[in-house]
């Protein structure tokens, strides 16, 4: 009973979303955490105005069909408790739901009819508890109802590896140690503690971008999450430059102060670009200086002032159609590279700063000196401005293949979205963990 009753004991003691992390295994990739029934309330009204804007982006279906009940658009279906937490799960391709139960007859009905959606509804025994399940693969859907930390909870799986992900949810609480939950994980002990909200969202990576936790506040106007972003050592340090650095972007701008990981996330961000652009002769020279620049950079301006829409019918991805610079100081002194590829573009370096620009360009209009009392980072995409991009293509581009004709579907389907959203801001400040993070977008 041991587990048990630290199981007990954890969710008493936490407050806000994080109590929820004490029922998720902690081999996930995402966790979506609630403290009650009302928790995903803002949430809702945030996911309603895409919605409304993007009908398609409608998110009630997609979640009833992954794991059942919709804790957003109606947290008391199927018989769930008011109070309590519960989250959503993400792990391997596989969706779940764990959730607390006020009405077990209830409880059991609705899942009866969920599981018999994919077909004839089987039983078998997983955590020594009877669940059932119908379909098969990518289509298999699991459930029971089970008693854990002292109270019925439903648990709800789908999709492939949705077995193996019930059988952890099923498993947390029991007296074997063999499936430690997510609160239990102490290199998420930081970032787990600031999850105060009601609502919150737990992201897992790989090294250098270990994890992510958001409070989320959403309401109709607009969504804003705020968290502790982990590393192996802190991605962010001093001031960013001086904000006229971003003053002409058109469809984004981020300036940067760096600390050790983040010199690390710019290094694999620029040998991603390099090879994304640049035709195959110049992106071992290209990757050098990035890797040498990335290695030493303190600061970092990245802007874009605009699209070619013509290009994105002739690649595989969108960043050949960006007319990009970016540049990092101190520089690499002596660094020299031209390269034509979609169009022409090349690289620069002095003692102070190394540049990259596409088109290419002799200077770089900027300062990239730290500015007293702006944050370590800051970034601003202009959604709007994407929609004006898109709107340029036509039918004719998307027969011309490359990614032009799945971003006209896309248009098609979140272009109101696009249009009446702000520009979405991302800003950060340093932590010895990795960074703190702000996410604000708006909603016009």
């Amino acid at each position: 009973m041991t587990a048990t009753f630290a199981l007990c004991a954890a969710l008493a003691a936490a407050t806000g979303a994080r109590s929820a992390a004490s029922l998720v295994p902690a081999r996930i990739d995402a966790a979506l955490l609630f403290d009650s029934s009302q928790a995903g309330a803002g949430l809702r009204a945030f996911l309603d105005g895409v919605a409304q804007r993007a009908p398609a982006l409608s998110a009630g279906s997609h979640v009833s069909a992954a794991v059942g009940p919709d804790l957003l658009a109606d947290p008391l279906s199927w018989g769930l408790a008011r109070s309590g937490p519960r989250a959503l799960v993400v792990a391997d391709g596989a969706f779940a739901l764990t959730a607390p139960v006020r009405d077990s007859k209830s409880a059991r009905a609705s899942l009866q009819a969920w599981l018999g959606e994919a077909g004839p509804v089987r039983s078998r025994t997983i955590a020594g508890r009877t669940a059932f399940w119908s379909g098969d693969a990518k289509r298999t859907r699991v459930g029971l109802i089970a008693s854990i930390a002292g109270s019925p909870r439903l648990l709800t799986a789908s999709g492939a590896q949705a077995p193996a992900l019930a059988t952890a949810l099923a498993k947390i609480g029991a007296r074997s140690a063999a499936t430690p939950p997510l609160s239990a994980d102490q290199s998420l002990r930081a970032p787990l503690a600031r999850l105060t909200g009601s609502a919150a969202l737990v992201l897992r990576g790989s090294d250098p971008l270990r994890a992510l936790a958001l409070n989320l506040a959403g309401s109709a106007e607009g969504l804003v999450a705020t968290g502790l972003l982990l590393a192996p050592s802190p991605l962010l340090s001093g001031n960013a430059s001086d904000p006229a650095a971003c003053s002409e972007a058109a469809l984004f701008c981020a300036r940067a102060a760096f600390g050790p990981s983040g010199r690390e996330v710019l290094a694999l961000l620029a040998r991603a670009y390099v090879r994304a652009v640049l035709p195959a002769e110049k992106r071992e020279a290209a990757a050098r200086i990035a890797e040498r620049a990335a290695a030493a950079a303190e600061r970092l301006v990245v802007r874009s002032d605009g699209a070619d829409a013509r290009l994105l019918s002739e690649y595989t991805t969108p960043l050949p159609a960006l007319r990009l610079w970016a540049a990092t100081s101190p520089g690499v002194d002596g660094a020299s590279l031209d390269a034509n590829g979609p169009r022409p573009s090349c690289v620069r370096g002095d003692a102070t700063r190394t540049w990259f620009a596409t088109p290419g360009r002799e200077t770089v209009p900027a300062d990239l000196a730290a500015k007293e009392g702006e944050p370590a980072l800051d970034a601003r995409l202009d959604l709007a401005a994407v929609d004006a991009v898109l709107q340029k293509l036509s039918p004719l581009d998307v027969l011309h293949g490359g990614m032009a004709g799945a971003l006209y579907a896309g248009r098609l389907t979140v272009g109101g979205l696009l249009r009446r959203s702000g520009p979405v801001r991302l800003r950060g400040s340093e932590h010895p963990s990795g960074a703190e993070v702000e996410l604000r977008w708006p909603l016009h």
